[in-house]
């Protein structure tokens, strides 16, 4: 068998499932080109016949080939004649925001204990869980009113409790 006729036979059989793996990497735009240059690597492969599985071979070629499209920034992006460097922002949050948000969440918590249960559990269950009010006062056998009124005083709590100088 060729060489020509393996890489026909391989590419045929196993295109689409490499295709589908490339795409469970996160390669959506981009994995046909990450199957083709797989299969490029393949074939330049120094003694191609003794791969004893080829199939195996291109899946980690592929595996290879996504990782380094997440390791390396998008040149496409930087336009480096123009480029100011300075005016890129890292895309994650500083850790002092971090530790605002952490201790916002902290009190938010310690807020919601100082209600009373039934509007504790109103508020979480249409904020948090995305229950309809409506729903809410019918599981609960209240008026619509009653509940939107608990949802409101619980997230007035909340801002309030979060406006509050901290100790």
């Amino acid at each position: 068998m060729t060489i020509n006729h393996l890489l026909d036979k391989l590419f045929r059989r196993h295109r689409e499932e490499l295709l589908a793996f490339a795409e469970r990497k996160g390669n959506y735009d981009n994995a046909e080109d990450l199957v083709q240059d797989a299969f490029l690597r393949l074939l330049q492969h120094a003694d191609l016949p003794a791969v004893n599985n080829p199939r195996a071979y291109l899946f980690k070629i592929t595996s290879n080939l996504s990782a380094d499209q997440f390791r390396r920034p998008s040149l496409e992006l930087i336009d480096h004649e123009n480029a100011e460097y300075d005016n890129y922002a890292c895309p994650l949050p500083l850790p002092e925001t971090v530790a605002e948000s952490q201790q916002s969440y902290q009190f938010s918590l310690q807020a919601l204990q100082d209600l009373p249960e039934i509007v504790r559990t109103c508020f979480l269950l249409h904020r948090i869980d995305g229950i309809p009010q409506a729903d809410i006062a019918k599981a609960f056998n209240l008026p619509r009113r009653t509940v939107e009124r608990y949802c409101a005083k619980a997230l007035a709590h909340c801002c309030a409790r979060l406006d509050q100088p901290r100790k």
